[in-house]
Formats: structure tokens, C-alpha cells, sequence
């Protein structure tokens, strides 16, 4: 059950971080959706923005650790 208590927890943090990527995006341009959030080198003003840029690597590293974290519960329940 640790495992899904983890999973949850990456989870929010991911979700809060996506939050706070697109809060970043919606003052830099309008509209700015989840979709622009997966396109951000279309947007100069975002692609040349430091600081949005080092959100967005943070929230890619969160959807790697859960990718890395989901994979490893499925192969330790594939040995069980």
C-alpha cells in the first residue's frame, strides 16, 4: 500500500505543478491552455522565458519519476 501512497503523492504533485505551468502561461499569452502547455516552443515570449522553462523541466522530471515509480510497482508485482 506504500506504493499507492507514493503514487498519490506524485500525483498532486504533479497536478499542482501543472497548475502553477499554466497560471505562468496564461500571463504571458491568451489563451493559454494545457494544450499550449505540451507546445510551448510555439509561444517566443514562453520559450525564451527562464523561469517558465525551469517550471516545466521540474514538471517534465515529476511525469518521469512517475513513469520510472509505476514501472517498477508493475515489475515487482510481475516477481511476486
Amino acid at each position: 500500500m506504500k506504493e499507492l501512497e507514493l503514487l498519490k503523492e506524485i500525483e498532486e504533485a504533479i497536478f499542482h505543478q501543472k497548475e502553477k505551468l499554466i497560471k505562468m502561461g496564461q500571463k504571458k499569452m491568451h489563451p493559454f491552455t494545457e494544450e499550449e502547455l505540451y507546445q510551448p516552443f510555439d509561444c517566443p515570449s514562453l520559450a525564451n522565458d527562464p523561469e517558465f522553462l525551469y517550471e516545466e523541466g521540474i514538471y517534465h522530471g515529476q511525469l518521469g519519476v512517475m513513469s520510472l515509480i509505476k514501472a517498477f510497482i508493475s515489475e515487482s508485482g510481475a516477481r511476486s
